[in-house]
C-alpha cells in the first residue's frame, strides 16, 4: 500500500481567529486561491463536523479535478481536518493547524494520501505537484490576510 505525506508551514501576520474566519468562507476560496475553480459546502450552512466540501482544483496541469471531502475535525480556531476518497483504495486526510504566536499565526497544511491506488495516482499527480499546491494554498492565505 502506497503513502504520500505533504506538510508545509508559513507564518501569517494575522491572528488565528481571523484566519479561521476567512477559511470558513468556502464559497469565496476561488476568489483568492488561483488554483481553485469552484468551492462550496453541501448539507450544512457552513463548515462544521460532518459538512461536505465540494471543490474543483487545478493540480499539475490545466484540467481541474473535482474533489469532495467531509470535515472530520473542527476545533475553532486551532485545527480543521477533512477527508476524502475511499479508504483502502485512495484516501486523503487534509489538516490545517493554526498556532497563535502573538499577532502572528503559524499555519500548517498537511495531507496524507494512502491506499493501493496511491502509486497509480502519483503517475498523474506527483508529490512535487502536491507540495506546490500546498505552498500555493499557504501563500494565498498569507496574501489574503496581509492584504491591508
Amino acid at each position: 500500500m502506497g503513502e504520500i505525506v505533504v506538510e508545509k508551514s508559513l507564518e501569517v501576520e494575522a491572528p488565528a481567529l481571523a484566519i479561521w474566519e476567512e477559511m470558513m468562507k468556502v464559497s469565496s476560496w476561488p476568489e483568492w486561491k488561483p488554483f481553485m475553480k469552484k468551492a462550496g459546502v453541501s448539507g450544512y450552512d457552513s463548515l462544521t463536523c460532518g459538512a461536505k466540501i465540494k471543490m474543483s482544483v487545478m493540480v499539475g496541469g490545466s484540467a481541474s479535478v473535482p474533489l469532495s471531502a467531509t470535515v472530520i475535525e473542527f476545533n475553532r480556531p486551532e485545527r480543521l481536518v477533512w477527508e476524502g476518497g475511499v479508504k483502502g483504495l485512495f484516501h486523503a486526510v487534509h489538516s490545517f493547524d493554526f498556532k497563535s504566536m502573538g499577532d502572528k499565526t503559524r499555519v500548517t497544511s498537511r495531507e496524507e494520501f494512502n491506499g493501493v491506488l496511491t502509486g497509480v495516482v502519483q503517475l498523474m499527480v506527483t508529490k512535487d505537484d502536491l507540495e506546490r499546491l500546498h505552498e500555493q494554498w499557504l501563500i494565498a492565505i498569507k496574501k489574503r490576510m496581509e492584504r491591508e
